[in-house]
């Protein structure tokens, strides 16, 4: 499988690059992030959005989406936060796409008039502080190919480098990532994701 791996707002950290890693034993894995250059370490969320928002913010993430030579060849999407709203925003651009996963992808909030061009697997945070989620969920729910699932951590969740990290949440949804990275079609992940707590939104 060709799979793409967007990074949220810290770009491509260790632990990103350590994902990528691991999924490249088996699979071929390209890497995105909103940066050309690898960014500054940063202290917090705030100063990485900060950062983000200087680069050029979505709509730079989505130029380099489209950028990418072998976007024409990707089976699989990953996206975390931001990255998840730039595949979702730019899934078009993804002709052979046939599974997406994302973890509080936000900005999708932007991107609502977008349609499912594959089967999405969207997990939210257990809330948002600066929006009202429920408006997204409620948008997103009437549209086909679409689970929606409600963890109950915070946004980051996934990352170490986020205040809002939980080592075993990470463990849990990286986890369902392995086990259901080669079922292209069915619920394998809803399967394994619930498991943990995780809230399905959708039926």
């Amino acid at each position: 499988m060709k799979i793409l791996i967007a990074t949220d707002i810290f770009g491509e950290t260790p632990s990103h690059l350590a994902l990528c890693e691991r999924l490249a034993s088996h699979h071929s894995i390209t890497s995105l992030s909103p940066y050309e250059h690898n960014p500054p370490a940063f202290a917090n969320e705030s100063d990485a959005y900060q950062y983000f928002l200087q680069s050029g913010g979505m709509d730079n993430y989505l130029s380099r989406l489209k950028s990418l030579k072998n976007a024409g060849e990707i089976d699989i999407a990953l996206g975390f936060s931001a990255g998840g709203a730039a595949v979702w925003a730019g899934q078009h651009l993804l002709p052979s796409l046939k599974k997406a996963i994302a973890f509080y992808p936000g900005q999708i909030r932007h991107y609502l008039e977008v349609q499912p061009v594959a089967p999405w697997h969207i997990v939210f945070a257990h809330y948002e502080a600066h929006f009202d989620q429920n408006h997204i969920i409620d948008a997103l729910l009437p549209k086909t190919a679409l689970s929606l699932y409600r963890a109950p951590y915070r946004h980051g969740f996934v990352n170490p480098d986020s205040q809002q990290f939980n080592h075993m949440a990470r463990e849990q949804a990286i986890g369902c990532l392995l086990q259901s990275i080669d079922a292209v079609e069915g619920d394998s992940f809803a399967n394994y994701y619930e498991k943990f707590g995780n809230t399905r939104v959708t039926d």
